[in-house]
């Protein structure tokens, strides 16, 4: 099987590791990549800023990257939300339409994808205890069960969840940047009740929500580890 991934802008200027990690856990299972230097943002940004143009700019490149690939492996569900929910709806002509619907059936969460296949043939290993950052997307996306199976067979691992009062993270993209009292104060209210979990880190499907989290641990002094999935499911070694 070959699959083709798809990077997140997020990860690939500010997490690097994580798309190596998401090759490695492919690789590890039997699974080809192909990556093509090439692609770039999937336009959620400028969707979510309601750049509606710049939204649709981005989407038909992301369609002549992709439009060959049989399958597409993304390690963001916010990203696969933007292709599978927001492409069909950005679309304007019968062919892209047809093209966006297209794309949306072979475009999978990395998560959901590796979980597809069954138990991993590894056990994966990571001692301590991390709280599942359940992520807006992720819940949207549906793969939150995946998710949560896949590190049901970490060797170690204690997973814990936090009352659903905290929804949101305060990332929200553009959100943080726009709103960044809000957006701390979200924050700030939600690594609290991830602390009094007594968690040591977070592990999450996608690290844009990190971008917002980590520097607001940092300032509050909190000792607070932040893991993605693909990181925490590798195999031994």
């Amino acid at each position: 099987m070959i699959v083709t991934l798809f990077l997140p802008c997020v990860v690939d200027q500010w997490a690097p590791e994580v798309g190596l990690a998401a090759m490695r856990l492919l690789e590890a299972l039997g699974v080809a990549c192909h990556y093509p230097p090439e692609q770039t943002c999937c336009g959620q940004f400028a969707l979510t800023a309601g750049n509606v143009p710049a939204a649709r700019r981005l989407m038909r490149h992301f369609f002549r990257v992709f439009a060959d690939a049989p399958r597409v492996v993304c390690p963001s569900a916010s990203c696969t939300l933007m292709v599978r929910h927001h492409y069909p709806r950005l679309a304007e002509s019968r062919a892209e339409r047809r093209l966006a619907r297209a794309l949306a059936h072979r475009t999978w969460e990395l998560g959901e994808f590796l979980a597809s296949r069954g138990p991993l043939p590894w056990q994966p290993r990571h001692f301590g205890t991390l709280t599942l950052h359940r992520s807006c997307k992720a819940r949207q996306l549906g793969v939150v069960p995946a998710m949560a199976a896949l590190l049901s067979q970490v060797r170690g691992l204690t997973v814990t969840g936090i009352s659903p009062f905290y929804a949101c993270c305060g990332f929200g993209g553009v959100f943080s940047r726009q709103h960044p009292r809000t957006a701390r104060v979200i924050g700030e209210a939600y690594l609290g009740a991830v602390q009094a979990t007594g968690a040591t880190g977070l592990v999450s499907p996608d690290w844009g929500c990190f971008l917002h989290l980590k520097p607001l641990a940092a300032r509050l002094g909190l000792p607070l580890t932040f893991h993605h999935l693909a990181e925490v499911l590798l195999p031994p070694g």
